[in-house]
């Protein structure tokens, strides 16, 4: 659990020390508060999330161990049968690559980590508002957990997150570039075609009235709407394992996230971006519908649900002037509840040795 406790809490008060040890050198106020927002607490998070995942044994994350099978198979390769995988070619390509200067696999699991990290260690350091409630909200998403295990869908995420840098940007070609490398790493990433459109659309609370009762509608027929949409693609692979994954508590939370987002800020202050990411928020509720049908719904959702940690503090920053005392109290009580939440449920995971994907107790790969 240690190493867990250090991830969320250390870059807090090693970005918090460095800052005094600048302030000590200037009497100027404001100096001082323009030198608290470019904290280091995401660089120092990231730097050591990505040393966590390289340094992890092999029995943290479910499928690790089905992975190592798969890098000893496709390092055996020749150039040519590694396009000739019906799947996910980039990823097999990537163990071939690896695979020509070594045969460790917690060397490929550290250049995993890498590709993994640094893309969103990027955009999350664009803005430093809030930088910790940004870390317990990141710790809290099931992308986290998704980064000890599905080493395919991780990278996909990564290479999402590149295609949104140019969303942003406004250079398609570019963006598809990149959608189309996520798409060769997980065949789940197709869900990133969608980045452009909804990005450059704008809902506003005028909207509303007939977003909410399509999220509404979907929710109630999730399931037939399921079937007639797998009709279109692998029906038996899906069709056959509809159940309730007790997904519901992920719903609510969304719900009241997206609520928040258009409650609290001031809509004429937003940026662009703060707008495109409300979007996304909307389309994850619309996804975490089908959850409590199948899971590859929540898998389809891994590439918003990514962004969220991002939304929320911008929320924050655009509130109204009326309502920022309590988007103030709002960011103290996310912030101890998800901590709270986070520390107990990784308590419990260590106590008993059940976790999500096996991601706890941490073990490193020297022991």
């Amino acid at each position: 659990m240690i190493p867990y406790v250090l991830l969320m809490f250390m870059p807090l008060l090693i970005s918090s020390f460095v800052i005094q040890c600048k302030c000590k050198y200037t009497i100027n106020y404001e100096r001082k508060e323009e030198i608290s927002k470019q904290n280091c607490i995401l660089t120092f998070f990231f730097v050591i999330l990505f040393m966590i995942l390289a340094f992890r044994d092999e029995s943290i994350g479910r499928d690790l161990k089905n992975y190592k099978f798969y890098f000893e198979k496709f390092s055996t390769l020749d150039f040519r049968g590694v396009f000739q995988e019906k799947r996910d070619v980039l990823y097999v390509f990537l163990n071939w690559m690896v695979a020509r200067y070594t045969d460790d696999y917690q060397v490929f699991l550290a250049v995993v980590a890498l590709i993994t990290v640094l893309p969103v260690a990027v955009v999350y350091n664009k803005d430093k508002q809030h930088s910790f409630l940004k870390i317990v909200l990141f710790m809290n998403m099931s992308t986290f957990i998704m980064l000890f295990s599905g080493l395919r869908q991780a990278i996909a995420i990564s290479m999402g997150v590149i295609a949104y840098r140019y969303v942003k940007k406004q250079k398609p070609l570019l963006f598809f570039i990149f959608a189309l490398i996520a798409w060769g790493f997980h065949h789940s990433a197709f869900m990133i075609l969608l980045f452009y459109p909804l990005y450059h659309i704008t809902f506003k609370k005028k909207h509303l009235w007939f977003v909410v009762p399509i999220i509404i509608c979907v929710f109630i027929f999730n399931k037939q709407i399921f079937i007639m949409v797998t009709n279109f693609m692998d029906s038996d692979k899906y069709t056959s394992a509809i159940s309730s994954t007790g997904a519901y508590t992920m719903i609510i939370l969304f719900i009241m996230f997206a609520i928040f987002s258009y409650a609290i800020p001031d809509e004429k202050m937003m940026d662009k971006e703060t707008l495109g990411l409300r979007n996304f928020l909307l389309l994850a509720v619309l996804l975490q519908c089908f959850s409590p049908v199948h899971t590859i719904a929540m898998r389809m959702n891994y590439y918003y649900i990514i962004f969220i940690p991002i939304l929320i503090p911008k929320i924050i920053t655009y509130a109204k002037d009326e309502l920022k005392e309590i988007a103030y109290f709002a960011k103290i009580i996310l912030t101890l509840f998800f901590v709270s939440y986070y520390l107990f449920n990784t308590y419990n995971s260590c106590q008993t040795g059940i976790s999500a994907l096996d991601t706890y107790p941490y073990v490193p790969f020297w022991k």
